[in-house]
Order: structure tokens, then C-alpha cells, then sequence
């Protein structure tokens, strides 16, 4: 992917790296695996593919609005995977790399 994702709350920095290594729910990962493969217990496979489907939906959502800030909120069903506290209440930026 040419992307890098910034994740911000106030000034301090949550995440800011390749959106593939985004920390992921667990509880989303199985969710997405049980829906996509009926798989209850995901080999690296199936996770990879779950994970990659989230990361392509989230940079869909907000490639948009490239190198720019974008309030995040419990309305945006994109970011429910991303295991960051809060992360609802933050600011992401997606970059072109």
C-alpha cells in the first residue's frame, strides 16, 4: 500500500505507520472471519485477508480527504476494528507515502 496512517488525539500521536500493522480487535478480526469464511479460529490466512479488507475500506473512506485531519466518530463503522482507546474521539490522516 502507498499509505501511511496517522492517528491523533489532541497533540499526542496514537499511531502513525503502515495501515497494515494498525493494532487490530481481536474480537473484529473473528467477527469479520466467522462473516467472510465462517472460520471461529483464523490461520494467517483468513487474518490477513479479514485484516486487509478493513485497511481497504478505511483508506477508501478517507483517501479522499488525503494529508488532511478528519474528526473521527462512533458513526464511522470504518475505524470499529482499530484497537486505539477512544479512538472515536480522535483525529486520523491518511498520507500518501
Amino acid at each position: 500500500m502507498k499509505y501511511t496512517i496517522l492517528i491523533k488525539k489532541n497533540q499526542d500521536i496514537l499511531y502513525e505507520g503502515h495501515p497494515l500493522d494498525l493494532p487490530i480487535k481481536q474480537d473484529k478480526l473473528i467477527e469479520k472471519s466467522i462473516e467472510m469464511f465462517d472460520d471461529k479460529n483464523p490461520c494467517i490466512i483468513h487474518q490477513t485477508y479479514v485484516i486487509e479488507s478493513f485497511v481497504d475500506a478505511l483508506i477508501s473512506r478517507f483517501k479522499k480527504n488525503l494529508n488532511q485531519d478528519i474528526e473521527l466518530s462512533k458513526d464511522i463503522k470504518e475505524i470499529e476494528f482499530i484497537d486505539i482507546e477512544n479512538i472515536d474521539s480522535c483525529m486520523i490522516q491518511v498520507r500518501r507515502k
